[in-house]
């Protein structure tokens, strides 16, 4: 311990020993051969969630995918150590699934960023794509792309991501029904896995590893780089709003956009509205005035037990194969077949930029009324077409004690077939194609959430996902970004997917090194361990 507290330069072996003795502080940055491993800074125990501080020993700020495959070939060549590696993007989990307690975190932006773009001039030759490297945000590669007229086609909502990280969740948004998931949306990964091996895989080469690493949760290996599938960029976005005081037409004509009219319209997601307050807070990116809907629905309608809900839909106005799209045409179209409140809807033309980097200036406003930095008690779910409203009861039932709930409440819906079952990313077990996506995105404000109110919010996401999981509660619903410890947790997860998860793992990282935040594996550090015993932790 002593030692690991002077050592300002060490072999191999001090090295193992630092880590693995009880100090969580290595205090002067060490170097071995290329490595430079530096002491803790405050962001490697810190997340968007601030809910889990987890700190590690040391933080690697890599210059080179070798620096990182040398980290990993050292630590798991070890038959002793007990370190672990987490790699943390722009550190936006909510549960410290990018953290490392005791161990080391690789902060990816320290990768020299790179984005390089293959504009393909035929189809018949191939897509155009970019090669972004994996710490690179999406909205750096957007505004890239966007130099030469063309774009990724999935995103998130939030674009200040990094590429490696929502390509080990997902990656969903409103494009999500038409084009599939981020995971959907790359040909190609440059990976480290845990055993420290540098791999280019694709579908059609090293593709286990592949398929693995999407949606993989970061337990396979490092995404240092991705090849991002490209189409043509539109310039300007048509942005409507509907509301709706009935949820069974709201998700009805939700149904309708993202089934039957695909092909028309861009984008599509959804919100309840629970109060005035709500509306107010998810109308600052929307450059539409909203102040004449706002008494409308709640000066008129005082009682507690009526819900509003809001479809928000983009069309593109961009070419297809017979020229330009004529959006107001396209419009009328989709507004004559749905069923909103004929004086409740709003639309507004955008640049395509502003749309997709909407959620800014969401974000803006946030850090100025200080409600950015605090705890995020954030829930998730993929919940069947067939149960969304029991669980759109639950849910209301749950936090009804909550009257002063801050955040948004996103509901909308996927498709299924656009989602790769080779991938790791899992959705519910359901025959219907149409599964809902409901984030449930509360701030916990200081002045007015106490720890006791946190652990309340966070004890009412617990009920509400155990509720939806239990398969006699009719509602079959699956965590999105889950937050488990327990062996039986994350088996029901992944389903019919654990033992394939549990295979891939022991191919590519068998020593349990990669991502210990997500409290799947326990790690590995005796040669002699028997591999019939558990490598799945009980406990966090």
């Amino acid at each position: 311990m002593e030692f690991a507290l002077f050592c300002t330069r060490v072999n191999f072996l001090a090295f193992l020993l630092a880590l693995s003795s009880p100090c969580k502080f290595i205090q002067s940055p060490m170097d071995f051969g290329p490595l430079k491993l530096l002491q803790t800074t405050n962001t490697a125990s810190l997340d968007f969630g601030r809910i889990y501080f987890n700190t590690p020993s040391a933080v690697l700020r890599p210059q080179s995918p070798e620096e990182i495959s040398v980290l990993l070939s050292l630590l798991s060549a070890s038959s002793f150590c007990e370190a672990t590696v987490a790699a943390r993007g722009a550190g936006h989990s909510i549960n410290g699934q990018a953290q490392a307690l005791n161990g080391i975190v690789v902060e990816m932006d320290s990768l020299p960023s790179s984005i390089k773009i293959h504009r393909s001039a035929d189809r018949t030759f191939g897509p155009s794509y970019a090669d972004v490297s994996g710490g690179t945000l999406w909205v750096e590669l957007l505004k890239e792309t966007l130099r030469v007229g063309l774009t990724p086609r999935s995103w998130t909502d939030y674009l200040y991501l990094s590429i490696g990280g929502t390509l080990s969740n997902g990656g969903i948004s409103g494009q999500t029904f038409k084009y599939g998931p981020q995971i959907s949306n790359v040909i190609q990964l440059d990976v480290v896995t845990g055993s420290g091996e540098l791999v280019t895989c694709s579908p059609s080469k090293s593709s286990d590893l592949f398929f693995a690493v999407l949606g993989g949760l970061g337990q396979f290996g490092i995404i240092t780089s991705a090849r991002i599938l490209l189409q043509e960029a539109p310039h300007k976005v048509k942005w409507v709003r509907a509301f709706y005081d009935d949820f069974e037409t709201f998700t009805k004509d939700q149904e309708l956009l993202v089934v039957s009219m695909r092909d028309k319209v861009d984008y599509v997601e959804g919100f309840i509205v629970l109060n005035e307050g709500s509306l107010h807070s998810s109308s600052f990116a929307f450059p539409a005035n909203m102040s004449s809907i706002f008494p409308q629905l709640f000066q008129q309608n005082t009682s507690s037990n009526i819900h509003y809900y809001c479809i928000e839909f983009a069309i593109y106005d961009q070419h297809d194969k017979k020229g330009f799209i004529n959006v107001g045409q396209v419009l009328e179209e989709i507004s004559n077949k749905m069923s909103f409140m004929s004086s409740l809807v709003s639309s507004v033309e955008v640049p395509y930029f502003d749309f997709l980097n909407r959620v800014n200036i969401e974000e803006v406003n946030l850090r100025r009324i200080g409600l950015w930095d605090v705890a995020h008690p954030w829930l998730n779910m993929f919940v069947p077409k067939a149960g969304i409203t029991k669980f759109r009861d639950l849910m209301l039932q749950t936090i009804s004690a909550s009257p002063t709930f801050e955040g948004p409440i996103l509901l909308y819906p996927i498709l299924k077939d656009k989602w790769n079952s080779n991938s790791s990313a899992v959705l519910p077990d359901s025959e219907d194609n149409v599964v809902y996506i409901v984030g449930m995105l509360r701030s916990a404000n200081p002045n007015t959430c106490s720890q006791q109110c946190l652990e309340n919010l966070l004890q009412q996401n617990h009920q509400i996902a155990k509720t939806a999981i239990d398969p006699g509660m009719g509602i079959g619903g699956k965590q999105y970004l889950p937050h488990y410890t327990q062996e039986e947790q994350w088996r029901a997860h992944f389903g019919g997917k654990w033992q394939r998860f549990l295979a891939r793992k022991s191919d590519f990282d068998p020593q349990n090194i990669l991502a210990p935040g997500q409290a799947i594996f326990k790690r590995k550090y005796s040669r002699s361990r028997s591999k019939g015993s558990s490598n799945v932790l009980s406990s966090q």
